[in-house]
């Protein structure tokens, strides 16, 4: 036990500990009431520990109850030997003379009954049936309540059986982890650095962007794609056009020389066409 001193300075520095030693201080003063009610003032010296103390505190509740039991008994017993207050000298000699001649079964029968009575609290047999059917009414229900706490005991049984084996199952090789992870782990975490200076540096931009330009409308778009189509168009031609004089050397003189034999070509061209269909309807 701790002196008190001892039990001081804990307290100060542990509520916890100083309601646990309050609550032992009070245990050994009950133990000592106890004891002295047995002992007087000349308790036995016995060393004082938390062993001694719960063996102690057991002892001193089973024999109060013993005590309580006992005094019932006696009560019941007085009650069955003076039920009538006006027995005479006779009757009380009958009825010790009937105790005598009870044999050991029906003594034992009798106390049996006795104690029955004392310890369902009731002085008639009525009284004690009813209390019969109590305690077997409350036996059923706690009954039904362990057969439910088994059941419910024997699914937690269950699910801690498969718990366990998925944790089994999680330490097997196909769950461990890779052993380049800690590489892998320091490239993305590179890769992150990177693409996030990148998404800042382009945020920038986007951010200068838009503070410098216009606002540009979806007409003004479609406007400028068609005018693009147009020129498209005009690109084209322009080809075409260009495309027929690739034969053409780059001297002008010369250029309009071969222009003009290529015209004369095509005007003779023109007037065998026109003589061959001419021969064509005269023959019709």
């Amino acid at each position: 036990m701790d002196s008190p001193a001892d039990w001081t300075a804990s307290a100060l520095f542990s509520p916890s500990k100083a309601r646990a030693q309050q609550a032992q201080a009070k245990d050994w003063a009950s133990v000592d009431a106890w004891l002295g009610k047995h002992y007087g003032k000349r308790i036995p010296t016995f060393e004082r520990n938390e062993e001694t103390l719960q063996a102690l505190l057991a002892l001193a509740t089973f024999n109060e109850a013993a005590d309580e039991q006992r005094q019932l008994i006696e009560k019941v017993e007085k009650q069955a030997l003076h039920a009538d207050a006006k027995r005479d000298q006779e009757d009380e000699r009958l009825y010790h003379d009937m105790l005598a001649g009870l044999d050991a079964g029906s003594t034992h029968d009798l106390d049996t009954l006795s104690e029955c009575l004392a310890t369902l609290g009731a002085s008639e047999i009525v009284c004690a049936a009813e209390g019969l059917c109590t305690l077997t009414i409350e036996r059923f229900e706690l009954e039904e309540q362990l057969r439910r706490a088994e059941s419910q005991l024997t699914a937690l049984r269950n699910e801690q059986s498969r718990l366990r084996g998925l944790v089994n199952e999680l330490h097997q090789d196909s769950f461990a982890p890779p052993s380049d992870l800690m590489e892998s782990m320091s490239e993305w975490m590179r890769g992150t650095k990177h693409l996030r200076a990148k998404v800042a540096e382009y945020e920038e931009r986007l951010a200068g962007f838009s503070g410098n330009s216009s606002t540009v409308l979806v007409e003004d778009v479609m406007n400028k794609g068609r005018d693009v189509e147009k020129r498209g168009m005009r690109l084209n031609e322009l080809n075409s056009e260009l495309s027929a004089m690739e034969g053409l050397p780059s001297d002008p003189r010369m250029a309009r020389a071969k222009l003009e034999d290529a015209r004369g070509q095509l005007e003779r061209l023109v007037t065998k066409r026109d003589m061959a269909f001419e021969n064509l309807l005269g023959r019709n």
